[in-house]
């Protein structure tokens, strides 16, 4: 990775970034319903999705790619080419442009999708460090790497240097969590914290009295580490469901570490074997208990990269009961800790590629069901991406439309 120097890349302003509120919008204000989920399910019915058009897109099984993986570059890139024909734009596509908060998730995304259709492009992937100085590196797959969200627009005036048009013939990719809401460094513990919110209620209901929300806490937190992937495979339903059975005293911890430490426990699916057996043992276990654990185990041999659903649609309703609930005049600071809002750099940098005619499509890895209503126990709430919420960042509004 090539280090840019901070004068050459971002501005000095960077290190007085101001924060405001810039009103209410939502996420559906910049893209509509182009918003595509983990089930490749797109909200524009117009769009096919996975499980009808999966031959059209070359993806071989019935599995649900991740957003790391080659398949999914090839969904997206589907998907991006049928929405330039929804928007009856006969040029065809050949850049693209992606904005994320991970390296790993978003920039693999966006090096697969330059791989599978050979298009120029480059990728930004922000997190708010507001105590270093302004920081930018880019490397030889044109990821762009910086410490401030409003980096933004030196970023796109860095793409216009780069010979990128930014026009008609750009598809421009958009993460949701931790990017376009709750971006990473500044927002984004309150989606940490709806989703945790939503994993305490799925317990009270299928646990009750016997939940020990102490011990829950400590068994999730020790075991959301980078060292345990082999078993979570970095998936929050696994890890929920982990700390259920944990917390329900079917599975004793202690045990559970001696089985990963002499290599007898090393994946997910035989966790859910032992699981199996010890219920077979202890027929009387819990009935909410036993539900979920067959609706998981189900999920899990269709290849659902989603199986704890209970929780996944609680961390729907925590979701959106965090978005927007605050008065138009709460302070930036107090937005900002207890909202999921909007970010205000994102947003202006769409409103500035939309006019300028690129594509804008909204793909995340977030769940559907924590992402959209379910007709049985939440049909009164708009989805995610129609709820309005606050703008909060800094402008580069400016910046931008003096790029031209």
């Amino acid at each position: 990775m090539t280090t840019l120097s901070t004068t050459s890349v971002l501005s000095a302003e960077r290190t007085k970034t101001v924060l405001k509120n810039f009103g209410r919008a939502r996420l559906a204000d910049f893209f509509g319903d182009l918003v595509i989920y983990r089930n490749l399910e797109p909200l524009d019915r117009r769009l096919p999705g996975l499980k009808a058009a999966a031959y059209r897109m070359d993806i071989p099984n019935d599995r649900i790619p991740r957003k790391q993986d080659r398949d999914y570059a090839k969904a997206a890139v589907w998907f991006a080419k049928q929405a330039q024909k929804l928007r009856k734009q006969e040029t065809p596509l050949s850049e693209i442009i992606f904005v994320g908060d991970t390296f790993f998730n978003d920039g693999r995304a966006y090096t697969n999708m330059r791989e599978v259709t050979g298009w120029d492009g480059a990728c930004f992937i922000g997190g708010e460090k507001p105590n270093d100085p302004p920081h930018a590196q880019v490397d030889d797959d044109q990821i762009f790497v910086a410490n401030r969200w409003a980096a933004l627009s030196d970023w796109a005036k860095w793409l216009l240097s780069q010979g990128l048009r930014l026009d008609a013939r750009t598809v421009a990719v958009i993460d949701i969590d931790k990017t376009a809401l709750g971006a990473k460094g500044r927002n984004d513990h309150v989606i940490n914290e709806a989703r945790l919110e939503g994993i305490f209620r799925t317990m009270d209901s299928v646990l009750g009295r016997n939940f020990d929300r102490a011990l829950f806490e400590r068994h999730y937190a020790e075991l959301n580490r980078g060292r345990y992937h082999f078993l979570t495979e970095d998936n929050q339903d696994y890890l929920a469901y982990i700390c259920m059975v944990l917390n329900a005293g079917l599975i004793d911890y202690d045990d559970m570490l001696k089985e990963i430490e002499t290599g007898s426990l090393d994946n997910f699916e035989q966790f859910l074997r032992w699981v199996d057996s010890r219920l077979n043992i202890h027929p009387f276990a819990g009935e909410n208990l036993r539900q979920v654990h067959e609706a998981v185990i189900c999920s899990v041999r269709v290849g659902d990269p989603t199986p704890f659903k209970r929780f996944r649609r609680q961390e729907f309703i925590t979701t959106v009961e965090r978005m927007g609930q605050l008065p138009d005049d709460t302070p930036v600071e107090l937005l900002l800790a207890e909202e999921i809002t909007l970010t205000n750099e994102v947003c202006e940098l769409t409103e500035w590629l939309r006019d300028r005619g690129v594509l804008l499509l909204c793909l995340s890895d977030k769940p559907d069901e924590a992402s959209c209503p379910d007709p049985r126990s939440s049909s009164e709430l708009a989805p995610v991406h129609q709820t309005p919420t606050h703008r909060v960042g800094a402008s580069i509004a400016g910046e931008l439309r003096a790029l031209g």
